[in-house]
């Protein structure tokens, strides 16, 4: 590895929209180029709605420079013409790489072909040192659909980082990665600098915050939970803030409960702190996930979390009953019951709340920081 000052590490995304994995590849961006290293991400599609620091290569089309909070620049799109096949961009990627020879590539993408991972690895990655991060307990994700074999193509200047100690300590020693890294994901100091615009709902809600992609979120349950709560007949709205391909048969869902006048749906915002702050609790009610960045943020804002347990990361947020409740069954009773207890019991409600913040304190930026650099730097 070259010298620090001289480290140049590439990230590699399908996008920086939409979603908490591409959020966490932002929040990368910044991190490495406050360790002091030359940051390139890499994007292979659209949208680009989080900012980012260094150098952009957007191999989806060109997008609008980026810019931060005071108006600046922070990078600007390395790509001039719009690269609309899937073999132009993998070609585009390659000579980057040739050229540039970054000492390190950070891989972000999901990986669900085997096949693409081999080209990805042996011809186009070849022989430059690649750290794979799994943000997902769901192995078609990205361990692909031959986990065993994915191991193999990666056993050579290849390392995998895990963002939930299940992921790391569980999941990939059952496919010969056993020598996985944990590094969970982190909040960093731009999340946290966001002026937060006050919430423009004025009666108490609860918030649900993602992409709209009912297959792996499962809002339809918690839709139904919300409707089988006395939080709801109380007069509590539910916010679903987001964008996806279900949001309209969610909508009329919502409809079909008759929850009309409680569930107000708004689209994707890259800043949503300010809802989160106003929420009386954020829910999430995923089939599965990796670390949760709905939790952590919200959390980190002091905003108490009700989740289903399921794997992987919210059991390693959520300190039952002290910052948040983990609903051990997929059950739409018993998660309004959970609602019920944060929401109408205010002296629980007040240590759940207070509890919030100093909980994810681990996952701080300069904690993080320092096992990233740790790994940069250490082969």
């Amino acid at each position: 590895m070259s010298e620090v000052k001289n480290i140049h590490v590439c990230l590699v995304t399908i996008s920086l929209g939409s979603g908490g994995a591409q959020r966490v590849v932002a929040a990368h961006s910044h991190m490495f180029a406050e360790l002091g290293y030359k940051v390139t991400t890499t994007v292979l599609r659209n949208p680009i709605d989080y900012a980012y620091s260094g150098d952009l290569l957007h191999l989806g089309g060109k997008n609008p420079d980026q810019k931060s909070e005071n108006g600046t620049v922070t990078s600007r799109s390395t790509a001039d013409r719009p690269v609309t096949k899937p073999w132009q961009r993998l070609w585009q990627l390659y000579r980057f790489i040739a050229k540039n020879k970054p000492d390190v590539i950070v891989d972000h993408r999901s990986r669900t072909s085997i096949l693409k991972e081999w080209v990805y690895r042996k011809l186009i990655y070849r022989n430059t040192r690649v750290i794979y991060v799994c943000h997902s307990a769901h192995v078609p994700i990205y361990l692909t659909d031959n986990p065993r074999l994915f191991a193999k193509i990666t056993s050579r200047r290849s390392q995998h980082v895990g963002v939930s100690r299940y992921i790391t300590e569980d999941l990939m020693p059952q496919y010969g990665l056993g020598h996985g890294h944990h590094i969970p994901n982190f909040i960093g100091p731009q999340w946290l600098s966001v002026k937060q615009a006050p919430s423009k709902i004025k009666s108490p809600y609860l918030l649900w915050y993602g992409r709209l992609d009912d297959s792996v979120k499962d809002v339809a349950f918690l839709l139904e939970s919300f409707a089988a709560s006395q939080a709801c007949a109380q007069g509590y709205q539910m916010v679903i803030l987001g964008s996806g391909p279900d949001a309209e048969p969610l909508q009329q869902k919502a409809k079909a409960l008759n929850l009309e006048p409680n569930v107000v749906f708004l689209s994707f915002d890259p800043s949503p702190q300010g809802l989160i702050s106003g929420a009386k609790c954020v829910c999430l009610t995923s089939h599965y996930e990796g670390f949760p960045m709905a939790l952590l943020e919200a959390l980190s804002l002091g905003t108490p979390v009700i989740s289903l347990d399921v794997i992987s990361g919210p059991n390693e947020l959520i300190q039952d009953r002290k910052n948040g409740l983990l609903v051990h069954e997929r059950n739409s009773r018993i998660f309004g019951e959970a609602i019920d207890n944060l929401c109408l019991d205010e002296a629980f409600y007040k240590g759940l709340k207070e509890n919030a913040q100093p909980s994810v304190d681990a996952y701080s930026a300069h904690r993080v920081y320092q096992k990233w650099k740790q790994l940069i730097e250490h082969e």
